[in-house]
């Protein structure tokens, strides 16, 4: 998963201003002495059509379901992007939290209007390259990713020359930070392999400028940059759809898992491209997407909505086109839970891990890692989540670095409840209020050392349903046979079996064609055999 948040957070003061037309609504903005009626307005005197920004504000956040409403300011409208600039209006505001809160401090005149593409300038990164002889007539494959939500924010190439400058326009925001990847395919076939094979490095921007500038030195110190493939939808003749929410989702078909989600609150044309990353080579994908036809928010099946389903099986530089039509599909779409985190300085560069747990029935929904904090205030999002039923987001950051979890106050950990009713947003500010989440079984993150014995981890989730993941580790060089088995003894699937070097693994099981109830799964090693049970729920 893809993914989808990290930002600096800048809050400022609410200050209540009195202006003519609809001046109620005006004193809600945050700091709305520097903001105007145009805000909210086309014009800036108010009053006639609304742009993007007050239509966004007009069908969604308001208290009532008509004009006289008071505006719900929150986490939620400000992670959206009302005019499709790709910069979100929290960003617009230079509080991307949504934490407007009277006596906030910051500079209010660095308030500008939400919902205009010219509201915050995005700005240029130039990489001066030199002593690139062993790469001369080679690619150059270039990304840069904001630091804070591990999201892609642009990707270019070049050939390559001994000494180059490489401009990437408007590709940054002034204040945040991030990270520059680039790679020279030096074995020649078109896409990233690890070094040596190809040669890749890293460089970090912390806190973007008016001018940013790095130079980079041909040099040996190669770094696994784990370069994504991305994947491209062209979308064409979605005119029935303009100004409508879409939400799509990119699916790997054979485990299940949601690699990546990208939602678009007003489509603004009727031909469009979408892209997702993090897939790979001669892996199955699904794309599932909706416009929210009906326009309530949410996802109903069709027609009230409508919503395909694009299968395809990806090999590198693919890309797929789709014409609107009306073969409709239920999706079943799920929708997800982000958390915004707030002030984590004390756990900057440790492991931290986040899942979410159906209350009602225990089953772990979804969890994600960070090997490493990267920013005091960043965020994250889960998938899965479904209306009406109530969740807990469970979160912990390995304080003692030992790479698992430990009750607190040895870990730092903390739980948030919440009843589902769309998408989730929610802030949290650290805090010493730790809960013992009772983390389950073993870190899902890959140990970085050697294993010094034998270990296969429960399942997770623990039920299932239809599909889970078992993790494994080996002390040496061998090899490994993981096989399912139903409670008659009869294999029902075998998970692998192979050569394995000496490390920790894991390995994916979809059960869809199986029926509910108990099966075994069996690690045999050289001498090593062990069993564990696990519960196929649908």
């Amino acid at each position: 998963m893809k993914n989808k948040f990290y930002f600096y957070l800048i809050t400022f003061l609410l200050i209540s201003i009195s202006i003519s037309a609809r001046s109620f609504r005006v004193s809600q903005l945050p700091n709305g002495a520097v903001a105007s009626c145009q805000t909210c307005h086309v014009s800036p005197s108010g009053g006639d059509e609304r742009n993007a920004f007050g239509k966004l504000i007009e069908k969604r956040f308001l208290t009532a379901n008509n004009a006289s409403g008071n505006v719900i300011w929150g986490p939620e409208l400000a992670s959206l992007d009302a005019d499709g600039d790709g910069i979100t209006n929290g960003e617009e505001l230079q509080d991307p939290f949504g934490l407007w809160t009277s006596g906030s401090s910051g500079i209010s005149g660095a308030v500008s209007n939400p919902g205009l593409s010219a509201d915050i300038p995005l700005v240029s990164l130039t990489v001066n390259f030199s002593n690139m002889t062993p790469h001369v007539g080679q690619t150059l494959f270039i990304r840069v990713v904001d630091k804070a939500t591990l999201k892609e924010v642009v990707r270019n190439t070049e050939t390559i020359s001994a000494d180059f400058n490489l401009i990437l326009d408007f590709a940054l925001i002034p204040g945040k930070s991030y990270i520059v990847d680039f790679f020279a395919d030096h074995n020649g076939n078109g896409k990233y392999d690890i070094p040596p094979a190809d040669h890749a490095w890293r460089m970090e921007i912390d806190a973007a400028t008016s001018n940013n500038q790095l130079s980079f030195s041909h040099n040996t110190d190669f770094t696994d940059i784990k370069w994504p493939s991305i994947f491209d939808l062209n979308l064409m003749s979605m005119t029935p759809h303009l100004n409508q929410l879409l939400e799509l989702a990119l699916i790997q078909a054979d485990n299940n898992d949601e690699i990546d989600r990208v939602r678009i609150e007003s489509i603004s044309s009727a031909d469009f491209s979408v892209r997702f990353s993090g897939l790979e080579d001669g892996k199955n994908y699904k794309v599932i997407f909706y416009s929210d036809h009906n326009g309530n928010g949410i996802y109903d099946a069709p027609p009230a909505d409508h919503a395909w389903e694009l299968n395809f099986t990806y090999t590198e530089g693919l890309s797929e086109n789709f014409t609107h039509n009306t073969n409709f599909t239920n999706i079943d779409w799920k929708y997800s839970a982000a958390l915004n985190l707030v002030n984590m300085n004390p756990h900057v560069n440790q492991l931290f891990e986040i899942r979410v747990v159906d209350k009602n029935s225990d089953l772990e929904v979804s969890r994600f890692n960070l090997d490493a904090i990267l920013s005091n205030n960043f965020s994250v999002e889960l998938p899965g989540i479904e209306i009406g039923k109530t969740y807990n987001l469970d979160f912990y950051s390995d304080h003692n670095g030992n790479k698992s979890y430990d009750a607190p106050p040895v870990d730092h950990a903390w739980r948030i409840e919440f009843t589902a009713s769309g998408n989730y947003i929610s802030n949290f500010s650290h805090n010493t209020s730790f809960t013992d989440i009772q983390w389950p079984g073993a870190t899902s993150v890959d140990d970085l050392t050697i294993p010094r014995e034998f270990n296969l981890a429960q399942n997770y989730p623990n039920p299932f349903n239809p599909a889970t993941k078992i993790q494994f580790s080996i002390p040496s060089n061998q090899n490994v046979n993981i096989a399912v088995y139903d409670v008659l003894g009869n294999k029902v699937a075998e998970l692998i079996n192979e050569f394995k070097s000496a490390g920790t693994y894991s390995v994916n099981f979809d059960a869809s064609s199986l029926s509910s109830g108990i099966y075994l799964y069996r690690i045999i090693s050289n001498n090593f055999v062990q069993t564990n049970k696990m519960m196929l729920v649908k």
